[in-house]
């Protein structure tokens, strides 16, 4: 039995509209660990009496700015509380239409499709996301509507979900407890996009707007023509409805992208259809053919070399060359299609290169 069908075996087998009805009749902290199928006991244990620094490892992995993001994820059965609770938690968040990030049926190819074909495309970045959402914020949004929460309830929630004060980006309900907490927000930008005729939408901390209309609304986001270079600023709308609901917009990654030059959302290309940027595509051919070539011991070497500069993640996380360049070819798959030329063509050669001489 493989590690994803033993943690299968360990989430609750209810049906979510049980399990929808029982998260809202909390009344009391026992009740969740009845909900998440835990001795109460057990509960208090792996949330208050396990030290902080024995609850997680953290590790990080480089972003592409250069920067470090910094990764926890829960090494004892607080793992299994967490994702449990992230079954529960997706059964009550009514996803937003604008909605990509950490929901089902959607994904960057989505967010990215609604941003096809428009004149203008505006990219804005949330600082610091996941960091910036502490214990009271998660506790408060459990008390509020449209969950109304007991304070004890909201307060032992929050615990399972919160690390040092903050969401840990690596626990299983992170993601979710994201979407939860902006969706005052999202409801609040869809309006805003909706009245000055711009599509928006949401994967994580990235932020779109786009519009077909001649001139970009104001309201959103305007350019200011400096000696050395352009300058994009937030529209005072847009910007004070992020910091209304307890979030800063990371400056240094605005664009304002107009049609005619290379449009991208969440890293797809978005002139016409969503694609792979040809960089990407670029990587994988070098990839391919240096195997082909040097064979897989050497460029499993180099690319680890490489590698262990970049990323401080624990061994047995890291993965090897091969399993790097099979999912990159299957994302080449999933953004243009699995009948795609340049799909096929990839996976036949790394099929044949695999194949022992």
């Amino acid at each position: 039995m493989d590690k994803a069908q033993k943690n299968s075996q360990l989430l609750l087998k209810q049906s979510p509209e049980y399990l929808r009805e029982k998260f809202y009749s909390l009344k009391q902290p026992m009740d969740i660990a009845d909900l998440l199928e835990v001795s109460y006991s057990r509960l208090v244990y792996h949330i208050y009496l396990v030290k902080p620094n024995q609850r997680y490892k953290t590790f990080e992995i480089p972003k592409k700015s250069g920067r470090m993001r910094q990764i926890s994820t829960p090494i004892t059965a607080l793992k299994i509380i967490q994702a449990k609770l992230n079954q529960v938690l997706h059964t009550v968040y009514e996803i937003k239409p604008s909605v990509h990030g950490f929901v089902i049926e959607k994904n960057i190819v989505t967010n990215a499709q609604a941003h096809t074909k428009k004149r203008y495309v505006l990219n804005l970045d949330l600082t610091d996301f996941f960091p910036s959402i502490n214990f009271g914020r998660v506790r408060g949004m459990f008390m509020a509507t449209p969950y109304g929460l007991h304070p004890d309830v909201a307060t032992v929630l929050a615990q399972i979900c919160c690390h040092n004060n903050q969401l840990p980006q690596g626990a299983p309900t992170s993601p979710i407890v994201t979407n939860m907490i902006c969706a005052k927000m999202d409801s609040q930008l869809q309006r805003l996009a909706k009245e000055y005729k711009a599509t928006y939408t949401r994967y994580a901390d990235d932020i779109t707007f786009s519009t077909t209309l001649p001139k970009f609304p104001e309201e959103l986001a305007y350019i200011v023509a400096e000696e050395d270079e352009d300058k994009i600023f937030i529209g005072n709308r847009l910007l004070s409805i992020i910091n209304e609901n307890g979030f800063e917009v990371n400056y240094h990654k605005n664009r304002l992208q107009v049609k005619g030059n290379h449009q991208e959302v969440t890293g797809l290309t978005t002139n016409l259809f969503p694609n792979v940027d040809r960089r990407y595509v670029r990587q994988v051919r070098a990839m391919l053919h240096a195997w082909a070539k040097f064979g897989l011991e050497a460029v499993e070497k180099e690319y680890q070399e490489k590698y262990e500069s970049q990323s401080r993640l624990p061994a047995k996380d890291k993965q090897n060359f091969k399993q790097v360049l099979r999912g990159k070819i299957e994302f080449i798959g999933m953004v243009k299609g699995r009948n795609d030329s340049i799909y096929k063509k990839y996976l036949e050669l790394y099929t044949k290169i695999s194949k022992p001489q």
